[in-house]
C-alpha cells in the first residue's frame, strides 16, 4: 500500500503524543490514562507498521 508522506507524519506525530502523554500520566500515576496512552501508541504503531511495510 503505497500511503501519502502526509498520512505517515502525522500518524508519526501522533505516536509522539501518545508516547509523551504515556509518561507524563505515568509519572503522575495515573494508570488508566496512561494505559490508554499505551494502548493508542500500540494501535497507531499497528498503523504505521501497515502504511510502511514494502511489498504490499
Amino acid at each position: 500500500m503505497n500511503a501519502p508522506a502526509w498520512r505517515i507524519w502525522l500518524v508519526v506525530a501522533l505516536m509522539c503524543g501518545w508516547g509523551i502523554l504515556a509518561i507524563r500520566f505515568g509519572t503522575r500515576q495515573e494508570w488508566p490514562m496512561a494505559g490508554l496512552s499505551v494502548l493508542l501508541l500500540i494501535t497507531n504503531g499497528v498503523t504505521l507498521y501497515r502504511l510502511t511495510r514494502h511489498g504490499k
